[in-house]
C-alpha cells in the first residue's frame, strides 16, 4: 500500500482570523463573477515544504526518523504571511496563494530534511528547484481570471506565523481535489545558532505544491 506524502508547516493560526475578512469577500466576489472555485478550509491551510510523492506505507517510521532528526537541529521561527497571486498567472488562473516569507532558515531546514532523507535512501535526490514557499487557499475548476478580483489585496500583509512543529501530511483525491491528512507532528527543538537566520531577497513562486 502507498500513501502519497509531503512535509508542512501548519498555518491555521493566526491566518484563521486575520485572513478571515478576505476569505469571505473573496466567496462573495467569485460568486458573483461565478468563478468555481473550490477553496480551502481554513483549518487546513499549510505551507509545503518538501514533497516525497506516493512512499510504501512500511517506509512511515524511516521518514518520520527523519523528520525527527531534522527538528532537533532547527529553532522555532517566524514567518510573514503577505501578498497575493495565481498560478499559472492572474489571467490565466488555477490556483490562488498567499505569499510566504522566504526566510533564510526556512530554505536551510528544507535543504537539511532533503538531505537527511537522501542519505537515508527515502529521496533519490534533493529538490533542485528554487525554494518558492507559497499558501494555496483556492482551486479553479476551470482556467479563468482573477485580476480584477484579487488585485485589490496584492501586497497585503496577514500578518505572521509561529512555526515551532513540521507536520507529515498524507495527500488523498476526493472528486477533483486533494484533502490532507497530518499523520505526524515533530517540534522544533534545536537552538537559534544551529541554522544561521536570515531573509532571502523577494520571493519566488514556481509551480505550485500540494
Amino acid at each position: 500500500m502507498t500513501r502519497r506524502l509531503f512535509f508542512a508547516l501548519n498555518a491555521t493560526d493566526p491566518l484563521s482570523e486575520s485572513f478571515l475578512p478576505t476569505f469571505k469577500k473573496l466567496k462573495i466576489n467569485a460568486d458573483r463573477r461565478e468563478i468555481a472555485i473550490k477553496w480551502v478550509p481554513l483549518d487546513n491551510f499549510h505551507i509545503t515544504v518538501s514533497f516525497l510523492g506516493d512512499r510504501l506505507t512500511e517506509e512511515l517510521p524511516a521518514i518520520q526518523d527523519a523528520l525527527k532528526e531534522a527538528c532537533a537541529q532547527v529553532a522555532p521561527f517566524d514567518l510573514k504571511i503577505e501578498d497575493m497571486g495565481a498560478f499559472s498567472n492572474e489571467h490565466d488562473a488555477r490556483v490562488l496563494w498567499l505569499g510566504v516569507q522566504n526566510k533564510k532558515c526556512l530554505g536551510q531546514f528544507k535543504h537539511l530534511l532533503d538531505q537527511i532523507l537522501t542519505e537515508k535512501n527515502l529521496l533519490q535526490k534533493p529538490d533542485e528547484r528554487v525554494f518558492s514557499p507559497h499558501l494555496t487557499f483556492g482551486r479553479l475548476r476551470n482556467p479563468r481570471s482573477v485580476k480584477d478580483m484579487i488585485s485589490p489585496f496584492k501586497r497585503k500583509s496577514f500578518g505572521k506565523i509561529h512555526v515551532d512543529e513540521i507536520i507529515l501530511y498524507e495527500s488523498k483525491m476526493q472528486g477533483n481535489f486533494p484533502i490532507y491528512t497530518p499523520l505526524a507532528r515533530v517540534k522544533l527543538t534545536g537552538k537559534e545558532k544551529d541554522l544561521e537566520e536570515g531573509s532571502t531577497e523577494g520571493n519566488h513562486f514556481l509551480s505550485p505544491l500540494p
